[in-house]
């Protein structure tokens, strides 16, 4: 296992409204292992790891990324990117944990979450597949002593946001809420996205096992995954009875959906995300 330790200071006191903590950053290996037809194969994957002082057992948060309109684009992404929304969980108690899917950066391949054909796209099934990298990440915490895994929060933005959904649907024990920045899959270009019907139905399909109760932002100008779609996205839960708090985000930038990447937005959603952790018994008060 690759281990590298820093000790990271976070000044947040006057963006999050909590003390400056101590968090220890760490590179972690998490494995995978996939079940195929015959047999299994067996991948690593490469994370980042986010932890209070002190022993534990800290909740546990899992935060999972997007994928780039451009394949090329993959080879880029780090356990790093979410570091300061990161430290804001830290704060707050947890332990945060932010892996590297298959085919993305330095974990291993190949890439699975591809949905095919843009006419026809197999998006239920791709979800899955990002849904057991996320609970590869679920089952390396359940390993760690300092870690409550039985308390666990799961958060994924565009395709990581799909990927929680996706696991949620499957009742992993331990989770008991499920936060969800401009989740979706298939977007060609702005404000065009494959097959939209599809990918409602798969939504769908999803929202048909879930039971925990989800927070879920969209930005009125996200151009991956617009506010019309985004609605018909959220009612497809609502009609199944899933507890889902659809929040609509003021325009950001020239598109909304890098909403959740830039650090300097965190006080505009760590207010409602304290309020969610809250509800589901997670809020960890600052001494």
């Amino acid at each position: 296992m690759a281990i590298l330790l820093r000790i990271i200071f976070s000044v947040l006191a006057g963006l999050l409204g909590a003390h400056a903590v101590a968090a220890t950053e760490q590179e972690i290996d998490i494995p995978l292992v996939a079940k195929n037809v015959p047999g299994e194969s067996h991948s690593r994957l490469v994370a980042t790891e986010y932890r209070p002082d002190g022993p534990g057992p800290f909740p546990l948060a899992v935060i999972n990324h997007g994928s780039p309109r451009n394949a090329r684009d993959r080879a880029n992404t780090t356990g790093q990117k979410y570091r300061a929304q990161s430290e804001a969980l830290v704060a707050r108690g947890f332990v945060v944990i932010n892996p590297v899917r298959r085919g993305y950066g330095k974990s291993d391949g190949p890439w699975a979450e591809d949905y095919h054909s843009c006419s026809n796209p197999s998006y239920y099934e791709a979800g899955l597949e990002s849904a057991a990298d996320i609970a590869a990440a679920l089952d390396y915490a359940k390993t760690r002593p300092y870690i409550d895994a039985m308390h666990t929060v799961l958060i994924g933005k565009s395709a990581g946001g799909f990927g929680v959904l996706a696991l949620a649907s499957r009742h992993p024990p331990g989770v008991i809420g499920v936060i969800n920045f401009a989740g979706g899959r298939g977007s060609q270009g702005p404000n065009n996205v494959c097959n939209e019907g599809r990918l409602v139905d798969a939504f769908s399909r999803y929202a048909a096992t879930t039971q925990v109760p989800m927070l879920w932002f969209y930005a009125e100008n996200d151009l991956f995954f617009g506010p019309a779609l985004a609605n018909r996205m959220a009612d497809a839960y609502r009609s199944k009875g899933v507890d889902v708090n659809y929040i609509a985000v003021p325009p950001y930038g020239r598109d909304g959906h890098a909403f959740f990447d830039n650090a300097r937005n965190l006080d505009a959603w760590i207010g409602k995300v304290d309020a969610f952790l809250e509800k589901i018994g997670l809020r960890q008060a600052m001494k």
